[in-house]
């Protein structure tokens, strides 16, 4: 149970049963191949039996937990041009149906690329963009990384966000054009301190 408590009185976070619980089977499949040097691709299969969600009624704002049938798959390509170029492009299905009443809670398709520059042994950069079909929501990243040894580190980074013709995050609202959601930089440094003891 999520925020206030429940009580004779009050519902508290969830709609139902104070409580539930579901036996969940998974299953997946797996395949990369490698043709060459430069080129490799794959796939991934995989299913989950009683797989929880909380499901939102859109009459009260309370969450129904409850089972469902979650299916996901998603192929990729790689392409390695040169040594130290790495491309990827993916694509990403992924959808969960309640068992009660069929209602999909999710149903998402993502299309993912990423690529990593690894100019020496210690520095490289990334760029990835992964667009979502439900949200019409594009989300982006790059990434300087700089690793000089095992536990240090330094990061410098860029996230972007936006929609085109989706729906608002905060709001829910559908929006026309381009809409920022929000950027951010960020800057990470990690040291790692060894002490022996004798």
């Amino acid at each position: 149970e999520f925020g206030l408590k429940r009580s004779t009185t009050r519902n508290g976070a969830f709609f139902g049963d104070a409580s539930r619980s579901a036996w969940q089977q998974y299953g997946s499949v797996n395949f990369e191949q490698t043709l060459n040097k430069q080129l490799g691709y794959g796939f991934f299969v995989g299913s989950i039996r009683n797989s929880f969600d909380f499901f939102y009624f859109e009459d009260n704002g309370l969450q129904n937990p409850g089972p469902g049938f979650q299916f996901d798959a998603e192929a990729f390509v790689e392409y390695k041009p040169i040594n130290p170029l790495r491309m990827q492009a993916s694509y990403r299905k992924s959808r969960l149906v309640r068992n009660d009443n069929r209602v999909r809670a999710f149903d998402s398709d993502i299309v993912s690329v990423r690529s990593t520059y690894q100019f020496t042994r210690f520095i490289f950069t990334r760029l990835r963009l992964d667009y979502d079909g439900e949200s019409r929501n594009t989300s982006g990243q790059l990434l300087f990384g700089w690793t000089p040894s095992p536990g240090k580190a330094f990061y410098v980074g860029y996230n972007d966000d936006f929609n085109y013709n989706g729906f608002n995050p905060y709001t829910g609202q559908r929006e026309q054009g381009f809409q920022r959601n929000g950027r951010t930089f960020f800057i990470r440094l990690s040291y790692l301190f060894r002490k022996s003891f004798g």
